[in-house]
């Protein structure tokens, strides 16, 4: 997925504008990143445009934050108090994400994260 869809897909799903949009995607990609452990954050960033792979954190060992940090993180990043809008922002990234991560990439992702966290992708929980 190129930079411009995946910003307008965030923008139309979570309404924002294209300012808002973009800073909500470095948000998110900044806390999955640092959610993630081993070489999963660079493997993530391989498969974003160029323009977003250096938005992810990268930390070998993850954090271990559950959904209420995760969005907790999220929020202070985006610079939004509202947690419901902080939950839909991040619902319309991490599902734009996962439709532009191939398959073996994005079964490896959420194999890493909590159901919570899983949830806000809007696709299936990874199976063995």
């Amino acid at each position: 997925m190129e930079y411009e869809q995946l910003i307008a897909t965030v923008r139309r799903r979570a309404g924002l504008g294209e300012n808002e949009a973009v800073r909500s995607v470095q948000a998110v990609l900044s806390v999955l990143g640092e959610r993630l452990a081993g070489r999963e954050a660079d493997h993530l960033a391989a498969q974003l445009p160029d323009r977003l792979s250096t938005s992810v954190t990268r930390n070998p060992q993850g954090r271990r934050w559950d959904v209420g940090e995760f969005l907790k993180n999220v929020g202070d990043r985006e610079q939004c108090p509202d947690a419901d809008r902080v939950r839909q922002h991040a619902q319309a990234v991490l599902r734009t994400v996962a439709e532009a991560l191939d398959d073996d990439e994005r079964r490896d992702l959420l194999a890493q994260l909590p159901a919570g966290i899983i949830d806000l992708f809007g696709v299936p929980t990874p199976r063995g």
